[in-house]
């Protein structure tokens, strides 16, 4: 029998996933396609050939071997899937490329076929940016636009109740979206109630909701008590909407209420890795452990840092919404929710949403994990955090959130002299949005934390982090707020940074220091020169290249200052406590923490 591969590749899952601001349709979308890349394409696939064999299938791609005659029809019958579950949102694209006749079927897995991948994938990259043309819709000024994704033509109404009793109309495909994630809302409530009992694909409501259906079950075994309070079973909920999540999220907390923090996390390198590999059972191999390893991650922080939330006077909105109550007609009045949301999750993606104390702890414990379960592949990720007002538009958010996570992963390139010899390229990044004026982090980089002067560099934060030093940043920050730290101190301390140069910004530092206390003088600067000789001065950084005396911290209170690599002769200054100001409200409180006086 003669085997052809196929690889497939969901299009523009971005713009589909986040075609709208809306979190119902932005989660509806995401499931839409996971479930067509992880379930359907297999079923479609043992359907035309019983002994296909799945390679992989996450991240939106997926690599099958099956037989030559089905392979065509294969990808025909995935594309019209697509548009069918997403109706015409979404698209797949797929290549084909025939294997040598005299491979057995016991020589495929081992054979060295990198001459036909590399032609594989050529095909598939042709295919991609060469799309059939798309036929331009009918326009009339008496049709109505999608009030949703304002691309489409209105097709009827959600028949779920609106906020504040608008009356809004939505095309076909954000129908679907919002269907998707209201069918998803009952599968996770009844997976939640019986946890012990969920595997994926296990039954219908797991394979509709794949996702959650692999959360949960790693949840329930890394935590099985995730699902109890008190000893008793409890069943949280999906929050029904961002201010619902924010209220959930910060419910019971001592931390600012307001802001949300989104966490978005990538793999570095991955498609370079793959490439490289020449059998389909290391590719096999692969495939599985960083998937494995993004989902541990995952079930590992929310175990870790996201229990469900007992919150009053939600759960009856949630259920009037949908058009049910309690049997006897009386609504609940409290009940249990998640306090996340994951938006994204697939192949070495990730993206999550929750409150804004929690999400620099479960962005390193997500990194951490991710780290050791994947090591063996050298996988690593970066990592962009923003926080945000709760009303910030979602839209500008992840654009946000996308462009931090790129400056990671181009800092991690640059930024070599920091390295500390272990091949950890894992990187997190972070902003703070504050006003509306808040840019892209690459342009604030450029122009409100860096500075260049004559043969000096001066750089107000680390960003982006390694995950040592940001451990060794949020526990200061927390020890800072166990000693009440005054926030007027630390304010002054940030405005006399952000002067960035060795006259003004150290004696307004040193007198922003002289009007702390002494254990609040003393804790600072003892942080500042131990993080310095740490991670600053650890990797080929002799004291007696800059005239210092051997062994001394070369600080010159805020700044740490350096000798660029190479024969420059630039010299760096910078510091960590900006980016300690900064987080200091984004850190959730610890057991004895008391807050400072102003």
């Amino acid at each position: 029998m003669a085997y052809a591969l196929v690889a497939l590749d969901t299009d523009r899952i971005k713009s589909y996933v986040f075609g709208t601001d809306r979190l119902r349709e932005i989660r509806g979308a995401s499931s839409i396609l996971d479930r067509l890349n992880r379930e359907i394409m297999e079923e479609i696939a043992r359907d035309l050939d019983p002994t296909a064999q799945v390679v992989y299938t996450n991240g939106g791609s997926g690599l099958f071997l099956l037989a030559e005659d089905k392979a065509e029809e294969f990808v025909r019958r995935v594309q019209a899937k697509y548009r069918e579950e997403t109706r015409g949102g979404a698209t797949v694209t797929g290549a084909v490329q025939r294997l040598p006749a005299e491979l057995t079927e016991q020589d495929l897995e081992q054979a060295n076929l990198h001459q036909q991948l590399d032609l594989l994938r050529y095909k598939l990259r042709r295919a991609k940016e060469c799309p059939p043309a798309i036929v331009a819709l009918p326009s009339h000024p008496l049709l109505q636009l999608c009030d949703s994704c304002g691309l489409a033509y209105a097709t009827g109404q959600s028949p779920w109740r609106e906020p504040r009793g608008e009356e809004q109309r939505y095309c076909s495909v954000c129908l679907q979206k919002r269907r998707e994630d209201a069918q998803i809302k009952k599968s996770i409530e009844r997976m939640a109630a019986r946890p012990q009992e969920v595997s994926p694909g296990s039954d219908e409501e797991a394979k509709r909701a794949v996702l959650w259906a692999n959360l949960i079950y790693r949840l329930n075994r890394i935590a099985p008590d995730y699902f109890l309070e008190d000893g008793k079973p409890i069943v949280p909920k999906r929050p029904r909407d961002i201010d619902t999540l924010c209220f959930v999220a910060s419910a019971g907390r001592g931390s600012i209420r307001d802001y949300l923090g989104l966490i978005y996390a990538d793999g570095n390198g991955m498609g370079s890795r793959i490439e490289k590999l020449s059998t389909l059972g290391e590719i096999e191999k692969f495939a599985r452990s960083i998937d494995d390893a993004i989902y541990k991650a995952l079930a590992s922080a929310v175990a870790r840092y996201l229990s469900p939330v007992h919150v009053s006077g939600l759960l009856a909105e949630e259920d009037e919404e949908n058009g049910q109550a309690e049997q006897g007609g009386q609504p609940q009045k409290d009940g249990y929710f998640f306090p996340f949301d994951v938006l994204l999750l697939g192949g070495d993606d990730l993206m999550l949403l929750t409150s804004g104390d929690r999400a620099l702890s479960v962005a390193l414990e997500v990194a951490r994990v991710f780290r050791a379960e994947a090591h063996e592949q050298q996988g690593t990720l970066s990592v962009g955090v923003v926080f945000a007002p709760l009303k910030y538009p979602f839209g500008l958010l992840h654009d946000l959130a996308e462009n931090a996570l790129r400056f990671a992963k181009k800092q991690a390139r640059l930024d070599q002299w920091r390295d500390a010899g272990d091949g950890d390229d894992t990187r997190i990044n972070f902003l703070v949005v504050a006003g509306a004026s808040t840019h892209e982090f690459d342009y604030l980089y450029k122009t409100a934390y860096c500075r260049h002067e004559a043969n000096a560099e001066f750089r107000a934060t680390l960003r982006p982090y390694r995950l040592p030093e940001l451990e060794d940043l949020l526990q200061a920050i927390r020890e800072a707020k166990r000693l009440g730290f005054p926030r007027s101190k630390l304010h002054q301390l940030r405005e006399a940074i952000l002067k960035m140069n060795r006259t003004s910004t150290v004696l307004e530092a040193l007198a922003a220091l002289q009007g702390c206390r002494d254990q609040e003088r003393e804790f600072l600067l003892r942080w500042l020169y131990g993080f310095n000789q740490r991670y600053l001065l650890q990797n080929g950084q002799p004291a007696k290249g800059a005239g210092n005396i051997q062994g001394f911290p070369r600080v010159i209170f805020p700044w740490s200052h350096l000798q660029a690599p190479g024969q420059s002769g630039r010299e760096i200054y910078l510091t960590p406590l900006l980016d300690l100001v900064e987080l200091y409200d984004f850190v959730a409180a610890q057991e004895g923490e008391r807050e400072s006086e102003d």
